[in-house]
């Protein structure tokens, strides 16, 4: 961002207290609203945030309002208060679509994003759409940002932020598994995460290479890898993984 830009935050919970981390580095100016009062005493002391008495003094000052609350609260908090043409809102509330949350924040653009915790890290992938310089900017300190061609593509891929969560389930499994084997549960912790990014590492920094081909180049005859995956195709263990994901995209 050139010039600073004022960035306003509606709703300091769980995801912002560990995205300010790595939005504080960009330079920009913040401001609060003091009905979270702890937290957002805590975000002034750490990262110099403002804290204003309410949610219009926040938009009225701001070039980007982030909107991070319970998805079924955006639209009544947002219609209440009165955006400017010019104004980019940012939507962080998950299973929220445009066309709830739009007409609350009109005449301001409206963008969704996706991140994770790790954002605290600056590892957080995160969607986001339509494409929007100042947000791009404002998200890529929490890690890489996925712009998304149409919003349709948005709810399924917004779904591997709960994978991510899983990924954390089947690491805690595993490095279980290996401290009861008898290894030092710190190093089975650390060995099960690091191997875990290794893997999506390699991924990543292969992508011409189909996954599958990936895993056929461990999996050869006679390999661990090989033997340990026909076990989990035999018990059918991926399924369920798809089925978690198909069950977040049901509306009943």
């Amino acid at each position: 961002m050139t010039a600073r830009t004022t960035v306003g935050i509606i709703g300091v919970g769980h995801l912002i207290k560990h995205m300010m981390p790595a939005m504080a580095k960009t330079g920009s100016r913040f401001l609060v609203s003091e009905r979270g009062r702890e937290t957002s005493t805590q975000l002034a002391e750490e990262f110099g945030v403002e804290v204003l008495s309410d949610n219009q003094s926040i938009v009225d000052q701001s070039d980007v309002v982030i909107v991070a609350v319970r998805p079924f609260d955006a639209a009544g908090i947002c219609e209440r208060l009165t955006f400017a043409d010019g104004q980019t809102v940012l939507s962080l509330c998950a299973g929220l679509p445009s066309s709830e949350l739009a007409p609350s924040v009109a005449p301001a653009q409206l963008v969704m994003a996706m991140p994770v915790v790790a954002a605290q890290f600056s590892e957080s992938p995160t969607l986001m759409f339509p494409e929007n310089p100042l947000c791009r900017t404002l998200l890529e300190s929490c890690g890489p940002v996925l712009a998304l061609k149409t919003e349709d593509s948005f709810a399924p891929a917004a779904t591997i932020a709960c994978y991510y969560g899983w990924v954390q389930e089947l690491i805690s499994q595993m490095s279980d598994w290996v401290s009861a084997q008898g290894v030092d549960p710190e190093i089975a912790r650390l060995l099960t995460a690091q191997m875990t990014r290794a893997a999506a590492t390699t991924v990543r920094e292969r992508p011409s290479t189909p996954t599958s081909q990936l895993v056929s180049e461990l999996a050869t005859p006679r390999s661990f890898t090989l033997k340990g995956l026909e076990v989990l195709h035999e018990a059918d263990a991926f399924t369920p993984w798809k089925r978690a994901a198909d069950a977040l995209l049901r509306t009943d």
